[in-house]
């Protein structure tokens, strides 16, 4: 197949970037061609942060691709459900997709697990296209031309802090700097650092009860594998006000940052993921796979495009005693922990590296973009170019 052809409905957040990443890998490789474009493709486009949009020509055929990162099951965004060709859904829950309608329901299509990156491919020139693309639609070089002009020459900047050793506010580290070889020595230690919720985070789920179920899991885990395994245990929860006032015990000591973060991720052979306030999995288990970790998680609630396996992938729990069981399964069976670094790296590498988490998604559309066509299913099969080579 010929390069995609992506233009960019430009967005920049945190929640995107790993998208982001992925498009820029993937136009280093010569796969896509990329563009940005200063509209927005839905009204509220510009407020929802989770949500990018593109339109991705190839082969004859333009597809109108959105991309929602919500991490829940609800859909971000109903209007660009209605106007877009496929809409990718990181929360993939099926039951709720069952209740869309019909020709609604067609459109979604699971995504694979993600994380905050960047790409050492993407040029300062992209970078400034994108992010002018941005202050122009969302009226802020007009409204306040020297604030969007610092933003547009930002990235140039934090990227030269980075390449002195810096480390540079909103600049998320590299792909590689997630990466680690299921082959490296790892440390025989179990690593979990997480937070907790407070009423002001999400009331919502608060009067609900969730954040409180959450909460509970979280710091009873930290309590089990810290008085279980003693100084082979790394973590504790993030410091907040409200974890110093309802949880001192379980607090972690001192702030690692993110750096901090990923490097004792890739210092400790086991690496324990829990479930969001709703059900989500979290970028953790991106990072642990990226940094080919042994995992001890609770059962992921989403679908995945490939499934992640029990016994293959990760160990799963339900309480802190299983949570304790499993992690020193782990350490005291050498093969067990050998056997699931290479399952969990190569599955990265298949489904999760963001280059690939485009990639497969392109290709879905399309394939899914074909079959409609020969179906005559046109609600779903995109723009056909009449003028486009061999489509006379």
């Amino acid at each position: 197949m010929a390069p995609f052809e992506i233009t960019v409905y430009s967005k920049r957040t945190e929640y995107l970037a790993g998208l982001y990443a992925g498009l820029f890998e993937l136009c280093a490789a010569g796969e896509v061609v990329l563009d940005f474009s200063v509209q927005r493709p839905s009204p509220a486009y510009e407020a929802m942060p989770t949500v990018l949009r593109m339109a991705v020509t190839a082969s004859g055929r333009r597809l109108e691709i959105c991309f929602d990162t919500e991490d829940w099951r609800r859909i971000a965004s109903p209007e660009d459900l209605r106007t877009a060709d496929v809409y990718f859904k990181r929360g993939y829950h099926a039951p709720s997709v069952a209740q869309l309608e019909p020709d609604l329901r067609s459109k979604v299509a699971p995504m694979d697990l993600q994380f905050a990156c960047s790409s050492r491919n993407e040029s300062w020139l992209q970078n400034v296209r994108d992010v002018a693309a941005m202050q122009i639609a969302g009226g802020r070089l007009r409204a306040n031309p020297l604030k969007a002009l610092k933003r547009i020459a930002a990235f140039p900047v934090r990227r030269a802090l980075k390449a002195f050793g810096g480390h540079p506010l909103h600049l998320p580290l590299y792909i590689d700097e997630f990466e680690a070889s299921p082959y490296a020595p790892a440390e025989p230690r179990i690593y979990y650092r997480t937070r907790v919720y407070g009423p002001d985070d999400a009331p919502d789920n608060f009067r609900l009860g969730r954040m409180d179920e959450v909460n509970e899991i979280r710091a009873n885990t930290v309590r089990a594998l810290r008085a279980h395994f003693g100084e082979r245990f790394i973590g504790g929860l993030r410091h907040s006000d409200y974890a110093r006032r309802t949880y001192p015990d379980c607090l972690y000591r001192g702030d690692p940052g993110l750096y901090g973060h990923v490097a004792l991720t890739r210092h400790c052979l086991v690496a324990v993921n829990t479930a969001g306030l709703h059900d989500s999995t979290s970028w953790k288990m991106a990072e642990y796979m990226a940094a080919s970790r042994c995992i001890v998680s609770e059962r992921p609630f989403y679908a995945s495009v490939a499934p992640l396996v029990e016994g293959k992938h990760y160990l799963p729990f339900s309480t802190p005693e299983d949570c304790v069981a499993a992690c020193q399964r782990l350490l005291d069976e050498p093969k067990t922990a050998r056997a699931m670094r290479v399952e969990n790296f190569a599955y990265y590498a298949a489904y999760v590296r963001p280059d690939q988490v485009v990639r497969n998604c392109l290709r879905t559309a399309f394939d899914r973009s074909v079959l409609a066509a020969s179906r005559n299913e046109p609600a779903v099969g995109g723009t056909l170019l009449l003028d486009a080579p061999g489509n006379a």
